[in-house]
């Protein structure tokens, strides 16, 4: 019989001893990975997590009833850089227009809320909703999120994309 030298008899101790020590570091580098990416809370709903969770059916419930008895139209197709305006329209689905609704509005990028924007209705005339003009700073991607309760208390949801070019 041959006599294995020391080496071939450390072969899979020290291979097991690399590969723990690999594991090791690629869990501390996707540690750092995901601490340089921020947590954004998704508020689709203009609300917090908790109300909307416990909420969720009566939520659903009123957009599907807003949705039978409502039309919305948001009036703007891409933002470019620096000033933009938002017309919101609504009106009853036999062209009726709804003048005393209450329109929340959130400008926003999808992946961060750094750039978020409210801006507040400044006028309505004929189911017409004008904002002010709010600044768009980057281009890319980004969102109108709206909430929209009527007088009879239906509410309606959406999100809308949109891109910002020069």
């Amino acid at each position: 019989m041959k006599k294995q030298s020391k080496l071939s008899e450390l072969r899979w101790p020290i291979g097991i001893i690399l590969a723990i020590f690999g594991l090791i570091l690629l869990s501390i580098w996707t540690i750092e990975q995901a601490n340089k990416q921020p947590v954004v809370m998704d508020d689709y709903y203009l609300d917090t997590y908790q109300n909307v969770e416990m909420n969720i059916n009566d939520i659903i419930a009123k957009q599907q009833a807003f949705n039978k008895k409502y039309d919305v139209i948001i009036a703007v197709d891409q933002f470019v850089i620096g000033k933009n305006k938002l017309a919101i329209t609504v009106k009853t689905k036999d062209d009726q227009p709804v003048n005393d609704a209450n329109i929340t509005v959130k400008i926003t990028r999808p992946d961060t809320d750094i750039y978020d924007q409210r801006p507040k209705v400044i006028s309505s005339e004929n189911g017409r909703y004008q904002f002010e003009e709010f600044n768009i700073s980057k281009i890319g991607r980004w969102q109108i999120m709206t909430k929209i309760k009527t007088p009879d208390q239906l509410v309606s949801f959406s999100k809308t994309e949109v891109n910002a070019t020069q």
